[in-house]
């Protein structure tokens, strides 16, 4: 029979009759969401039955369902090798309980790897191989660097822990602290000014120094690049348009906001001198950029003058508690980043939702408090023995300095000690701890 797999009954073409030894092999196309064509988008729609969250699911998890429903209830199991995207992120939530919900479970699996083959594109991509069966006694593997464990159960996040499905949450379950997207600009690129735009426009008219702010994005954070925006309060427009250059950039401003279809953006042509948001910190702003390296230990996070202005994607803390600035930038908030948060390629994409706000954390000491906040300052300074060297280079794994490393090796073992007494001994015993604390959170959340 040639046909779509996503369409087919499986069951139509190969019968499961008592008795019969069947074996299905196939080659799913591994495709991200953004890269399906309607047709795909469409056989995701069938194959689950228009079930909420489903958009955003690779186009494997067809094949995942439909190998689970394949297997239900008779003796049989399946295996699949996948882009490794399945197992991270909002695609847990997605996929993992509707396959869970029958009576299926994961009893093999290898942790993400590098696959490369022998073909003319080999393209490199990070891979997991994930086995179902129905639920049995047998034992269950996880296989990692060559070393297989045994262990007493595999979660959605190939993890040896309950099943556990973190989803996105609007509020922290641990933090009193917001943390929200940076400033959304929609200008086209009229709002941001280059260092010799900036010099120029000052030197020619110096009222616009009043009107300028350095800007701070991931790329400036990470890697000392420098760029500047119009930031342009209502009080001050009238005279900030007496300016020819400032007046052509805000008209241009305008015309491409009015080009965009959306209600909202004509609605923003309306303050076309201004970004989307206008937010500052009055004390104190914290950036978490986006995206960040898979090779690094530690999350680069820190403050940044609240005379200066973060950019969107990047998620902000405005006047947050110093010692959360502490937890964030432990390793058992990498750890727990690395399990849920998704994927921009192989680097970590931090979202709100997903890590912040889901990350659980125990109620602590004013005096546990005060000494992360301590250690917080203590890493600050040693950043500052090296601040001929950027962000990127110093939280580069292969050139970390020895007294940077050992400010977050105390800060991690503080923040440990929030947990529990008895130390960990590795990031998947750290994880497990985690998954069974979010538990606990979340049940006692809805009492």
């Amino acid at each position: 029979m040639h046909g779509n797999a996503t369409r087919v009954d499986w069951e139509s073409v190969c019968p499961k009759e008592v008795g019969d030894e069947i074996y299905v092999l196939g080659n799913p196309p591994y495709l991200g969401a953004k890269l399906q064509t309607k047709e795909q988008k469409e056989d995701k729609l069938v194959t689950f039955d228009n079930k909420k969250g489903i958009n955003n699911l690779d186009y494997i998890s067809c094949w995942f369902y439909k190998g689970a429903e394949y297997i239900e209830k008779i003796n049989a199991k399946c295996a699949f090798v996948s882009t490794n995207s399945i197992s991270q992120g909002e695609q847990i939530g997605a996929l993992w309980p509707h396959i869970i919900i029958k009576n299926i479970e994961i009893y093999f699996a290898y942790k993400s790897f590098k696959w490369q083959n022998n073909a003319k594109s080999n393209a490199k991509v990070i891979v997991v191989i994930i086995g179902l069966r129905n639920i049995s006694n047998q034992s269950k593997y996880l296989y990692q660097d060559n070393i297989k464990q045994e262990v007493e159960n595999i979660n959605s996040y190939l993890v040896n822990s309950a099943n556990t499905f973190v989803v996105k949450r609007s509020s922290p379950l641990a933090f009193s602290s917001k943390m929200e997207y940076g400033n959304m600009a929609i200008d086209g690129g009229f709002l941001i000014l280059s260092t010799s735009e900036k010099e120029e426009l000052i030197n020619k008219y110096p009222f616009s120094k009043k009107i300028i702010k350095q800007l701070y994005g991931a790329q400036e954070f990470l890697n000392g690049v420098e760029r500047y925006c119009l930031w342009i309060s209502d009080e001050n427009l009238e005279d900030a348009l007496k300016i020819p250059i400032i007046q052509k950039r805000i008209n241009s401003v305008k015309e491409k906001r009015l080009l965009i279809k959306d209600k909202s953006s004509q609605e923003l042509a309306k303050k076309p001198h201004q970004f989307r948001e206008m937010k500052e910190g009055s004390f104190s702003s914290v950036i978490v950029p986006t995206v960040s390296s898979e090779r690094r230990k530690y999350l680069p996070i820190g403050f940044i003058d609240t005379k200066k202005v973060i950019i969107a994607p990047n998620q902000v803390l405005y006047d947050a508690n110093p010692y959360i600035v502490g937890i964030l930038s432990s390793n058992m908030h990498m750890v727990w980043m690395r399990a849920v948060a998704g994927r921009l390629e192989e680097r970590y994409r931090y979202s709100s939702t997903l890590v912040y706000n889901t990350f659980p954390f125990p109620e602590i000491t004013k005096k546990q408090e005060e000494d992360i906040t301590e250690l917080v300052f203590i890493i600050l300074d040693e950043r500052e023995q090296h601040s001929e060297k950027t962000l990127a280079q110093l939280y580069d794994p292969e050139k970390m300095p020895q007294g940077l490393k050992e400010a977050h090796h105390q800060l991690d073992l503080a923040i440990e000690r929030c947990y529990r007494k008895k130390p960990f001994v590795s990031d998947e015993e750290r994880l497990e701890y985690l998954f069974g604390l979010y538990e606990e959170m979340i049940k006692a959340e809805g009492k």
